[in-house]
């Protein structure tokens, strides 16, 4: 299968992951078309929104009731899948979406994470590689920053570095990916240690959402945890990991790989 980049696709993509309908305007679409996938989405992300993960369970099922053949639905109750812990129903709706829709790299990308948390390390890799041949090299951030840790929690410190020269750093990046951007730029070494993490600069550059420095921290902490551990410098690296077990953030990948770190090397139970 070739994969050829869209631009006008990769930003309806974006569009659709980044929207945040309210459960009036889902209910609105519903009114005038209760059996449009589509409005199945919408009001499916708004209840996420107000995490009623179930409820939003039901309403990406009724829309893959009404058009089995609509993607989106598929990935919406997926990601919900993946939130309330039940995986592989998630990798089975995220594996729906990718054969109804391959081009889109969300799914792959969503995929991949799951794949990623669940001892399938490896085959997460092969996924985030097929999303860089759907993205900008803009969007190249999250797929550098997550093959490159996924390598260094295997032991492959080699394959780890080659994988940098995958993206060009000096690349400007989307809103949302800038703790990736910053990870990605340490990991090349065009920013040093001491001056990755700017909490100020942070503030002023991230996403304008509840407790987005907090996310962002998580990721780049767990990102300078892989950076300490290539570089052989343990006592570091678990300092990193620290860090991130300071303000537990449930449901971030990067908190999630860091617990499951710090169990492995006893720094907790």
């Amino acid at each position: 299968m070739k994969f050829v980049f869209n631009p006008q696709k990769a930003e309806e993509q974006r569009r659709m992951l980044m929207m945040q309908p309210t459960i009036a305007e889902g209910e609105e679409l519903l009114k005038k078309d209760d059996t449009d996938g589509y409005a199945w989405y919408v009001y499916g992300k708004a209840l996420s929104i107000n995490k009623e993960y179930d409820k939003a369970i039901e309403a990406h099922s009724q829309g893959i009731a009404f058009n089995p053949f609509y993607a989106p639905n598929y990935f919406g109750r997926g990601s919900k899948f993946s939130l309330t812990g039940r995986i592989w129903q998630a990798i089975a709706d995220y594996t729906m979406a990718i054969q109804l829709e391959p081009s889109n790299w969300l799914y792959w990308y969503y995929r991949a994470t799951v794949l990623n948390m669940n001892g399938m390390e490896a085959d997460s890799i092969d996924d985030f590689r097929q999303c860089m041949k759907l993205t900008d090299p803009s969007e190249h951030y999250p797929l550098a920053y997550w093959i490159y840790t996924t390598y260094v929690g295997l032991g492959r410190f080699e394959e780890a570095e080659k994988s940098l020269d995958l993206i060009d750093a000096t690349i400007d990046h989307p809103q949302m990916d800038y703790g990736y951007c910053r990870s990605v730029r340490l990991f090349k070494g065009m920013i040093k240690p001491e001056e990755f993490i700017d909490i100020p600069a942070m503030e002023k550059a991230v996403l304008p959402r509840e407790n987005r420095v907090q996310l962002e921290l998580t990721g780049m902490n767990y990102g300078l945890y892989c950076y300490w551990t290539l570089h052989g410098e343990p006592e570091k690296a678990a300092q990193a990991l620290r860090e991130v077990l300071k303000l537990p953030y449930p449901g971030a990948f990067g908190y999630t790989r860091a617990v499951a770190a710090a169990k492995k090397l006893g720094i907790t139970e």
